[in-house]
C-alpha cells in the first residue's frame, strides 16, 4: 500500500548484512570489513554486531532460491519479521498448553497476535534482532519446562535440555537481551531451591542449558571466550556447585535451612546491585545493562540519554499496549501462587521480572509482551474455569445437581470471555493501526499526510545520493541516518546507529552546531564532501516546523558535542533559540 520499504534505522544494517551473505557466502561475512561506515576507520562487522539475524535470513534466502523460489535478499528481510511473528504465536500456543492446557495455549497465541508491542517489533520491514529474540523467549521456556517435567522419560528430558541449550545459544547469537534470559534461568533455579522443589533432574537440565548456551556464546565473534568471564556467566557457572551442595546437604540436614540460605544470597545480590554503585564501588557490568537493573545508576552519557528507548516509560503507555491483559496477568499471579507447581513458578518469575524491566526502560517493554500475554491467558482461563466445571456424564442427575454452583453455567462463562475479549478492542484497534501505517522510510519519518499522501523525500534523497555522489565521497550526517545512507545509497558515512565511537559523534555534533567557518575546518580533516540535514516543515506553510528530525535533535547535538546548551537556548526566554543557534 505504501511501498516495500524497511522501517526504523537498524533493520537497514541487517538487510545489508543479509545481502552481503547472499552475494558472498557465509564465510565472507566473518571477514567483512565495512568501509562505508565510520569513515575513515570502518568496522569489522562480525565483531561489532550479533550475526543471528543475517545468518538466519541468509540461510532462508539460499534455501528458497535452491528450491526454485526466486526471491531477493531485500524481500527476504522485508517479510522475515512476519514469518517469525507467526512462528512466535504458534509456539506461544504450545507454551501455554504446556503450562495450563489447550485453553491457555489458545488465548496465549491470540493475545500475542494482537499485542501492539509484539506487532511493532515484528511488523513488515522491522528486520531486527527482536524477530528472533521474541521467538526464542517463547521457545526456550517450552524446552526448559519439558526438560524438567517428571512425566517425561529421562531420555526425552535430556533431548529437551539440549534443545533448551541450543535455543539459549541462538539467543546469544542474535540478541543482546540474552543476558536477561540467562539471569531468568538462574533466578528460577534459586526459587526452586527456596521452595524446596529442586531435584537432580533440575541440575541436569540446567547444566545442559547453560553448557550448550555458553558454548555457542563463546563462538560468537562479538562476544568471544572472554564473555564467559562476565559476572552474569560467572554466576551461571557458580550455580552448579551450589546446586550440587544443595542436593548433597538436603539428604543430611533440614532443607529449610538451605532454602533460607538461598533466599538470603538472592537478597544480598539484589542489594549489592543497588548499594555498591551508590557508595562509589563499580560493578563489572556494562552501563546499559546495569541501568536496566538499577535505574538509579549514574554516569550515563548525553548520547545514551538522547536515545528515546533508553528513557523510563510512562505507565500509561504500558496500559495502552497491554490493557486488560496486565490485569489478567496480576490475577494469574494469584492463581499461580496458590498452585505453586514448577511451571507456574517459572511463569510467575518470568512475569514479575519482565514487568520490572519494562517499567524501567522503554525499549524493554518488548520483553513483557510474551510473559504478560501468557500470564494473562492463564488468569483468564482460571477465572472462567468455574463456569465450565461440569460433572462426569456417568453421574446421575442428582449427583450433578449437588456439584452445581448457583449461577454458574457454561453460557455465563462464554459471556464472560466475550466481554473480556471486547475490552481488548482498543488494543486490537491500536495494533491494526500500527500494522496499517507506512514504514518510517516509506513516510520519510513524517507521520502526516499532505494533500492525501505521505511525503517521499527520503527515498528520493537516497536515490539522488546513489546516482550523484561518488563512491569515494563521504556524507556527514547525524548518526541516526547512517544505516539508511549506507544501505540504500551505498555511500560512506561518518557515523551510524551502532553509536560505537562517542568521540566521532561528538565531532559531528560540533560540526552541526558551530558557525560554518568553524565547521568547515573540522570537515576538512576527514574530508567530508556532503552534509545532510533533515529538517521537516509543512509544505503548505513553509514557516511551520513539524518538530521532526534534526529540528528536535539539535539540542542533543549541542550536549553530545560538549557545547553549552544555554548559549543556544535562552533559559530566561522560555528556552527559545538564541542568535548562536540561528548562526550555526
Amino acid at each position: 500500500q505504501y511501498g516495500a520499504y524497511y522501517t526504523a534505522y537498524d533493520p537497514l544494517l541487517q538487510y545489508r548484512a543479509t545481502e552481503y551473505i547472499a552475494e558472498n557466502g557465509f564465510r565472507a561475512y566473518f571477514d567483512w570489513h565495512d568501509d562505508l561506515s565510520w569513515y575513515p576507520m570502518g568496522r569489522d562487522v562480525s565483531k561489532a554486531y550479533y550475526p543471528g539475524i543475517p545468518l538466519t535470513a541468509g540461510l532462508l534466502y539460499h534455501i528458497l532460491n535452491s528450491i526454485g523460489v526466486n526471491v531477493s535478499a531485500y524481500n527476504v528481510g522485508l517479510y522475515f519479521p512476519l514469518f517469525m511473528a507467526a512462528l512466535t504465536c504458534i509456539v506461544a500456543y504450545f507454551l501455554g498448553k504446556e503450562i495450563r492446557g489447550p485453553a491457555v495455549g489458545l488465548f496465549s497465541a491470540i493475545f500475542v497476535a494482537i499485542n501492539p508491542t509484539h506487532i511493532n517489533r515484528t511488523a513488515l520491514g522491522f528486520f531486527d534482532t527482536e524477530n528472533i529474540g521474541l521467538f526464542c523467549m517463547v521457545l526456550l521456556p517450552l524446552f526448559l519446562l519439558r526438560s524438567i517435567d517428571k512425566k517425561n522419560k529421562e531420555e526425552f528430558r535430556v533431548v529437551y535440555g539440549i534443545l533448551s541449550g541450543l535455543t539459549l545459544g541462538y539467543i546469544y547469537l542474535s540478541w543482546g537481551a540474552a543476558k536477561y534470559l540467562n539471569g531468568l534461568i538462574i533466578l528460577y533455579m534459586i526459587v526452586l531451591m527456596y521452595n524446596e522443589r529442586f531435584e537432580y533432574r533440575h541440575l541436569v537440565s540446567y547444566c545442559l542449558t547453560i553448557g550448550f548456551g555458553y558454548l555457542i556464546m563463546s563462538m560468537v565473534p562479538k562476544l568471544g571466550v572472554k564473555s564467559l568471564l562476565g559476572i552474569d556467566n560467572l554466576v551461571g557457572f557458580g550455580m552448579v556447585p551450589i546446586m550440587l551442595a544443595y542436593i548433597y546437604i538436603k539428604e543430611r540436614m533440614d532443607v529449610q535451612i538451605i532454602a533460607n540460605i538461598s533466599g538470603a544470597l538472592l537478597v544480598l545480590g539484589v542489594l549489592a546491585v543497588f548499594i555498591l554503585p551508590a557508595i562509589g564501588i563499580n560493578i563489572p557490568i556494562g552501563t546499559k545493562f546495569l541501568k536496566a537493573i538499577n535505574p538509579f545508576t549514574s554516569g550515563s552519557t548525553p548520547l545514551y540519554q538522547s536515545i528515546a528507548e533508553n528513557r523510563v516509560p510512562a505507565w500509561a503507555s504500558l496500559f495502552q499496549n497491554f490493557g486488560i491483559i496486565l490485569m489478567l496477568g496480576v490475577i494469574g499471579i494469584y492463581f499461580a501462587s496458590k498452585k505453586q507447581d514448577e511451571k507456574s513458578l517459572y511463569l510467575s518469575v518470568f512475569f514479575f521480572t519482565s514487568i520490572y524491566f519494562a517499567g524501567i526502560m522503554s525499549r524493554l517493554s518488548q520483553i513483557l509482551a510474551v510473559p504478560a500475554c501468557i500470564m494473562g491467558a492463564y488468569g483468564l482461563v482460571e477465572l472462567a474455569s468455574p463456569f465450565f466445571t461440569l460433572t462426569s456424564p456417568l453421574q446421575d442427575s442428582r449427583a450433578r445437581r449437588k456439584k452445581q454452583v448457583f449461577g454458574m453455567n457454561k453460557y455465563l462463562g462464554i459471556a464472560f470471555i466475550v466481554i473480556t475479549m471486547l475490552t481488548l478492542v482498543p488494543n486490537t484497534w491500536r495494533a491494526i493501526n500500527a500494522g496499517d501505517a507506512p514504514t518510517s522510510l516509506a513516510s520519510s519519518a513524517v507521520p502526516y499526510r499532505f494533500d492525501g499522501d505521505y511525503v517521499n523525500d527520503w527515498p528520493e534523497t537516497l536515490e539522488w545520493m546513489e546516482n550523484n555522489i561518488g563512491d569515494d565521497e563521504v556524507v556527514c550526517s547525524w548518526w541516526d541516518y547512517g544505516y539508511w545512507i549506507q544501505a540504500m545509497s551505498g555511500r560512506k558515512t561518518m557515523a551510524d546507529g551502532s553509536t560505537s565511537d562517542y568521540d566521532q559523534i561528538s565531532t559531528i555534533g560540533r560540526i552541526m552546531m558551530l558557525p560554518p567557518n568553524e565547521s568547515i575546518k573540522i570537515l576538512a580533516e576527514y574530508p567530508a564532501d556532503y552534509i545532510l540535514v533533515f529538517y521537516a516543515y509543512n509544505p503548505n506553510n513553509p514557516e511551520q516546523s513539524l518538530n521532526i528530525g534534526d529540528d528536535v535533535k539539535w539540542s542533543w547535538m549541542v550536549r553530545i558535542g560538549g557545547l553549552d546548551i544555554n548559549e543556544y537556548r535562552d533559559p530566561e526566554n522560555y528556552g527559545r533559540p538564541t542568535d548562536k543557534f540561528y548562526n550555526s
